[in-house]
């Protein structure tokens, strides 16, 4: 049955490719704008300081332009449209996203078209006429192309942005939906740990008054469907491994801490603890951190370390407020082991916290399923939860571990499976009722004509009309070996 998808293997990997390059080539234009919006802010026209940016800008711009023809930027709700596909999100470029995005929001500036290839004077003209539009005026987009006359570039055009409600004097779009509401709080909250950890490694000033508000986001989140935010944990950054694990591990902390029933005020603290659970690691060096080989005796030493490590930086920010003894404990404890064969290695034997155990396993399963710099190829969800399955009593809480199983499905979210109609399908949505635990939404492999994946979801629950069922899972895949990125098909 495999051999009738390979067909599908060399699209994948074509569309794949295309849509790697659109992302690249896109954020890279969006940091170049937002540079350039900031630096016009502090320097006039003529500033020769802004010649390096303008020059940068264009060939960015003019790339496009000579590419396709022209370029089209824009807004719809809080994405970024170029050229009528939509930007993904990525952890290096999202407050240059949120940046371009609020700006032209406040403007009231919805698209803008680039018809021809533009030169110097015109991008310098385009940039400050933007700028100095006043905010809050519904009629910017008609003033701006005016003004475009004026000056004779008939090369841009301007549309105003499509609002569809008034709030406080302010103009929102269509409320959105959890989904996105999630993925601004999972992106926003990489950002703003990576911060964080930069700062602390820095020995400088460390804000997490703001991570704390995201992880209260989060709570809320995973209060009201636990299933939007874990589906977040599919989307792995490589490059960003220390700040995405820590984020996936506050996730699945969340997502446990609400089948334990714990009170929002207590999610709270675990969430923050989940989260710094590894800053410890901000003072370990990074060529011990992505050595590709094994570590020396001296380097696992170092790295043995860190949850101590942890727990004193943590008591030193001030601004995390009262710090409950919970979380200097979780974060001490999460590599302890349940046997307590783990580290740091104790004096008199005392048992994992609650916090530990749960981060233990959250730890562990995100750590398996995401590609790391020493084991490219990760283990898939199924293979990941069957190596812990074998180690349950001397690593995990068994219970705990039984319970993370049922959160994450027999088929974890991101699992590629094969379905018996032929087709693939990604898993979207574990299935809550344990009746049906093998039948979970998934989202379907599928491609239009352009070669774009369409984002069909199926319920597996669904009958074919009798007493069978119109689709049900064969086996499980490996998604490398068919060159399908899951994390995009959560974006």
């Amino acid at each position: 049955m495999e051999s009738e998808i390979q067909p599908q293997k060399e699209a994948h990997r074509s569309s794949e490719a295309m849509d790697s390059e659109l992302s690249k080539l896109g954020s890279n234009l969006i940091t170049k704008f937002h540079v350039l919006m900031r630096i016009s802010q502090i320097y006039d026209s003529k500033n020769v300081a802004l010649n390096q940016f303008i020059q940068e800008s264009l060939l960015a711009i003019n790339t496009f332009i000579q590419k396709d023809g022209n370029l089209c930027l824009k807004i719809v709700g809080d994405d970024i449209f170029l050229n009528e596909q939509r930007l993904r999100y990525s952890v290096e470029g999202f407050n240059s996203f949120k940046y371009l995005v609020i700006q032209w929001k406040k403007r009231f500036i919805g698209d803008v078209l680039y018809k021809e290839v533009l030169d110097e004077e015109t991008l310098r003209e385009f940039i400050y006429i933007l700028m100095g539009l006043e905010e809050g005026r519904e009629e910017n987009a008609t003033l701006f192309n005016e003004k475009l006359r004026e000056r004779h570039i008939s090369s841009i055009e301007v549309g105003p942005l499509e609002v569809s409600e008034r709030e406080e004097g302010a103009y929102i779009l269509e409320k959105e939906d959890s989904r996105e509401v999630a993925k601004k709080v999972f992106f926003e909250t990489i950002g703003t740990f990576k911060e964080v950890m930069t700062n602390i490694k820095g020995k400088q000033h460390a804000d997490v008054r703001k991570l704390k508000r995201l992880v209260r986001k989060a709570v809320h989140l995973v209060m009201e469907d636990e299933s939007i935010l874990l589906g977040m944990t599919a989307i792995k950054n490589y490059d960003e491994y220390t700040f995405n694990h820590s984020v996936n591990v506050s996730i699945y902390s969340l997502a446990m801490g609400r089948r334990l029933g714990f009170s929002r005020g207590v999610l709270s603290e675990l969430g923050i603890t989940a989260m710094l659970h590894d800053i410890g690691k901000s003072k370990i060096p990074l060529e011990v951190l992505n050595k590709p080989g094994a570590l020396s005796d001296e380097e696992w030493g170092q790295m043995k370390k860190h949850p101590l490590t942890g727990v004193e930086i943590v008591l030193n920010l001030k601004q995390l407020g009262e710090v409950n003894a919970k979380m200097v404990v979780g974060i001490f404890d999460h590599h302890l082991k349940n046997d307590l064969s783990g580290y740091p290695k104790l004096f008199r034997k005392k048992r994992v916290s609650l916090f530990g155990r749960v981060i233990q396993i959250a730890d562990a399963y995100d750590a398996m399923t995401t590609p790391r710099i020493y084991k490219k190829v990760p283990f898939t969800p199924e293979q990941a939860l069957a190596v812990m399955l074998k180690d349950r009593d001397v690593h995990f809480d068994s219970i705990l571990l039984k319970m993370f199983i049922g959160l994450v499905g027999v088929y974890p979210i991101g699992s590629l499976v094969l379905l018996d109609t032929h087709e693939m399908g990604i898993v979207f949505r574990p299935n809550p009722d344990p009746q049906w635990m093998e039948r979970p939404q998934v989202i379907l492999v599928e491609r239009d004509k352009r070669g774009k994946g369409m984002k069909e979801l199926a319920d597996l629950t669904e009958r074919n009309g009798g007493n069978g069922f119109k689709r049900s899972i064969v086996k499980v895949l490996d998604p490398n070996k068919y060159h399908i990125d899951i994390a995009k098909y959560f974006l």
